[in-house]
């Protein structure tokens, strides 16, 4: 089942908290970078969904891979414009640092 796998679990709890974060962006960037950042991190958690119902998860859990790379450029360009201070930023860093090891080593048991 899908609760029961660890990657899905720190994406969903990211999740929740970048719409927190996102919700606190001004107006400006809130309804473009903000709502993006939401929806790339939407995606994330999707393709963790489809990558679990793969027989061969290698490329699925590569395209995972990918999305989450999006998401941090969103996370970086947000801290660029100032909508992260650094404690927010590095709480993000740290959260997409975890979920990209945990896809790694999904990864390379299931090759």
């Amino acid at each position: 089942m899908i609760d029961n796998l660890l990657v899905f679990q720190k994406t969903y709890d990211w999740l929740l908290w970048i719409k927190s974060a996102t919700e606190r962006f001004s107006r400006v960037h809130k309804y473009s970078l903000g709502q993006q950042l939401q929806i790339e991190s939407i995606n994330l958690l999707k393709k963790i969904i489809i990558a679990n119902q793969q027989k061969n998860k290698f490329a699925a859990i590569n395209e995972c891979l990918t999305q989450k790379e999006i998401v941090k450029i969103l996370v970086r360009l947000s801290k660029d414009y100032s909508l992260f201070d650094n404690r927010q930023y590095e709480f993000a860093a740290q959260r997409l640092l975890e979920i990209d090891r945990m896809l790694l080593g999904w990864q390379r048991i299931s090759n």
